[in-house]
């Protein structure tokens, strides 16, 4: 039997790792992280969605430690104000690095990969779906497949079972995951991207602030890939 642990943070990334690998194992389990991030309670609903529109079981658990080292390194996603961008912006490589020193949470990849690795183990073995994709490969080390290549090593002798990382979007770009999510038929209007998101709308949609790296990359990706782009936006996304 396949068994599979997506890490689901509630964006268009990990959305679209929950329904592939809804189609490719047998057994799967989400597994949600908290660490005190300003998205948190949007992203514990959003995954209680998820959870139950495609029937799969939801663990949520929190890391106070993390939420301690990301104030301690001064992290924006927990507890700031993140920065505001536009999509040309994000074409400027000094720009897209400066954003994402941050809202870096401290070696975060690499601590949440262990978590699904320990329940993985103790299961007797399985993947770990990730969602790390070549768009934000291209700023974050921890989003590359040469990390999946080590941490796949150190996984042969950090557990008993066979656990590895599985990391489908590997190759993609926003817009071939919005590709993908179609091609999925996933409901992406109630994922959530943003770093500061508003809330949710009364049919439960999260609002998106419309302003941070996340969300215009998001809106870009949609427009470009299917042409539309059913997220709810306090502002729209300057592309």
């Amino acid at each position: 039997m396949k068994r599979a642990v997506v890490l689901f943070s509630g964006g268009l990334d990990s959305t679209a790792c929950l329904y592939w690998a809804k189609e490719n194992y047998d057994e799967v389990i989400m597994l949600t992280i908290n660490y005190g991030s300003n998205e948190e309670k949007v992203m514990n609903k959003v995954a209680e969605f998820f959870s139950k529109e495609l029937s799969v079981p939801l663990k949520i658990i929190r890391l106070d430690f993390l939420e301690e080292f990301s104030k301690l390194r001064g992290t924006t996603l927990v507890g700031g104000e993140t920065p505001k961008v536009t999509a040309k912006e994000l074409e400027n490589t000094e720009k897209a690095q400066e954003t994402a020193k941050s809202v870096w949470v401290p070696a975060r990849n690499l601590v949440l990969i262990s978590v699904a690795a320990s329940l993985l183990d103790a299961l007797g073995g399985g993947d770990i779906i990730v969602g790390f994709n070549a768009e934000e490969g291209a700023t974050f080390p921890d989003n590359t497949s040469e990390f999946v290549e080590k941490v796949n090593e150190m996984l042969k002798y950090g557990t008993l079972s066979d656990v590895k990382v599985v990391a489908p979007l590997i190759n993609l770009d926003k817009k071939g995951i919005a590709k993908l999510l179609k091609e999925l038929n996933a409901k992406y209007e109630y994922s959530n991207s943003c770093y500061m998101p508003r809330g949710f709308t009364e049919d439960g949609k999260p609002v998106h602030c419309g302003e941070c790296e996340s969300c215009v990359r998001r809106h870009r990706g949609l427009l470009e890939a299917i042409g539309e782009d059913k997220t709810v936006y306090q502002i729209e996304p300057l592309t």
